[in-house]
């Protein structure tokens, strides 16, 4: 297994994540099999047990392991569809793939600094006409588009999304380039309608404009609840089923 870079900007359970991603796709760790225990990658890494906890807890959300209770971590069975865990505050290339990786490709159709609309300066809680940054992506799954998703970030996030050259090409995750820039998301509220696709939407997702979609609606805010990402996506669940995790309280 490859080594932590402690001088790399992205976050250490994110690289543990990476690590352990790679024995699995790799097929070093089969399905089936059981992963390295807490104990042993807090020892193997040098890292402590929260950021071990939160990568474990990152594959089991992507749908590349499965908790059993009392014995651990297993690499998940590679046929089941896990979908979008909409809980989770990544976004879909961290929380929606679905286990077997399938080819999911994204197509970014605009990107660059613009005057924020009202509703937008609003929900980030910033002075109106202020000048953000737009990112507009189409993401395919099997070469099918799936979902149209606009994000917007104020002014002081537009420099960390204008220099992440990957997320404007559409090869990174643009949740991984806010948290290399010290954007750690601490909570997210987001809000979800059934409403047909319209026009615009339509052409983006190559469907009819009176095609139900799901559109969700989220606020993404840092440990001091100052908001730095707004999203809406336009979700095909017919292609990327939501998935939402419920448990008891204590559970």
């Amino acid at each position: 297994m490859k080594n932590i870079e402690r001088a790399s900007p992205v976050p250490y359970y994110v690289q543990l994540y990476e690590v352990l991603l790679s024995s699995i796709q790799s097929g070093e760790l089969p399905a089936g099999e059981k992963l390295p225990g807490e104990s042993e990658l807090h020892r193997t890494f040098a890292l402590s047990r929260p950021t071990v906890r939160q990568a474990l807890d990152m594959l089991e959300s992507n749908g590349y392991a499965q908790r059993v209770a009392r014995r651990g971590y297993f690499v998940a069975e590679p046929n089941s569809p896990q979908g979008w865990h909409i809980e989770g505050l990544g976004g879909f290339l961290e929380n929606g793939l679905l286990h077997g990786d399938p080819h999911i490709t994204t197509t970014v159709v605009s990107s660059g600094e613009q005057p924020l609309p009202d509703e937008i300066t609003a929900a980030l809680r910033i002075p109106r006409r202020s000048v953000g940054f737009v990112l507009e992506r189409v993401r395919s799954v099997d070469g099918q588009p799936a979902l149209f998703s606009t994000n917007w970030t104020p002014p002081t996030v537009a420099g960390v999304v204008a220099a992440a050259t990957g997320v404007r090409k559409g090869t990174s995750s643009l949740t991984a380039a806010l948290q290399a820039g010290g954007y750690q998301a601490a909570g997210a509220r987001r809000v979800m309608h059934a409403v047909a696709a319209g026009p615009v939407i339509a052409e983006h997702l190559n469907i009819p404009a009176t095609t139900p979609l799901l559109r969700i609606r989220s606020t993404t805010w840092d440990k001091s609840l100052v908001p730095y990402d707004y999203y809406e996506t336009w979700l095909r669940t017919d292609i990327v089923p939501l998935a939402v995790d419920a448990t008891t309280h204590g559970a």
